[in-house]
């Protein structure tokens, strides 16, 4: 797992963004391309900027070009998915400074492994190591995670850590008592490019295979819990208790969906 930091030669081309409004966003400025700089932009990602799949339910095309999602999730203060919201976050840091590939995941569910591409995260160089970015993944770790294998790593309640298996892959596990782990997702430290993503985003907004397609979703990291809803339910999780209330209707999911995460129904209307 230990390739040296030169491994980064091949890689997206990073385009340039208005950084200091992005920052903006997170609540941050620009600082110098540290690791400590680095953990503060992923967990303000969390905390500002939503998981959501709203648009592939209100027939809004998902196109992964850097300034419409800039457009999307900075401009209007929407949210996204994997795909989305990891390919902003690639260019925010590339402009910054950092040096970053993007890698393709398989995620780990019901006892097998989902395609290549099915899901997109990072690989970040901070202080002449590699670490784990991945603002895309709903409930998932706060901040990067050192890439070392078999060595646990506590993000709030929750441990990860990483092992290889039989044909090389790094596999992504977690546990909450740090000695029974479970399988996320695994990936190559493989740099790929953005097109090669293009297929499976596709493929999560247009086929009814896609478990994107069965629900709507929109789930956010707060300072003391998350807040989660879908066209069923209102999840609100707050200092360590639970409350839950059903979605009986649209409506009903739309005045939730404006009171907690600020989106009105106008908002769900692509003007472009």
């Amino acid at each position: 797992m230990s390739r040296p930091l030169n491994y980064f030669r091949t890689r997206s081309k990073i385009q340039p963004i208005d950084v200091n409004t992005y920052l903006e966003k997170l609540g941050l400025t620009v600082e110098e391309p540290t690791l400590n700089f680095l953990r503060k932009i992923h967990r303000a990602h969390l905390f500002n900027i939503p998981f959501e799949n709203l648009d592939i339910h209100y027939n809004n095309r998902i196109e992964l070009n850097v300034n419409t999602l800039y457009d999307k999730i900075i401009r209007q203060n929407r949210g996204g998915f994997c795909y989305e919201l990891n390919t902003l976050v690639f260019h925010l840091l590339g402009n910054l400074g950092y040096r970053c590939y993007l890698v393709s995941a398989q995620v780990y569910q019901e006892g097998s492994w989902s395609p290549e591409f099915d899901h997109m995260a990072l690989i970040v160089g901070a202080e002449k190591e590699k670490w784990l970015v991945d603002v895309g993944f709903g409930e998932h770790f706060h901040e990067p995670k050192r890439m070392v294998l078999r060595q646990s790593q506590l993000d709030y309640t929750t441990y990860y850590k990483f092992e290889y298996d039989i044909d090389r892959n790094v596999i992504l596990k977690k546990s909450d008592d740090n000695s029974t782990f479970s399988n996320v997702y695994r990936f190559r430290m493989q740099p790929r490019e953005l097109i090669e993503f293009i297929p499976r985003c596709n493929f999560h907004q247009e086929s009814l295979d896609s478990h994107f397609k069965h629900h709507k979703i929109i789930s956010q990291q707060q300072k003391n819990g998350r807040i989660t809803l879908t066209d069923r339910k209102l999840k609100i999780q707050i200092a360590g208790e639970t409350s839950e209330s059903q979605i009986s209707n649209e409506d009903e999911f739309l005045a939730k969906l404006e009171q907690h995460f600020g989106i009105s129904p106008q908002d769900l209307i692509r003007t472009k």
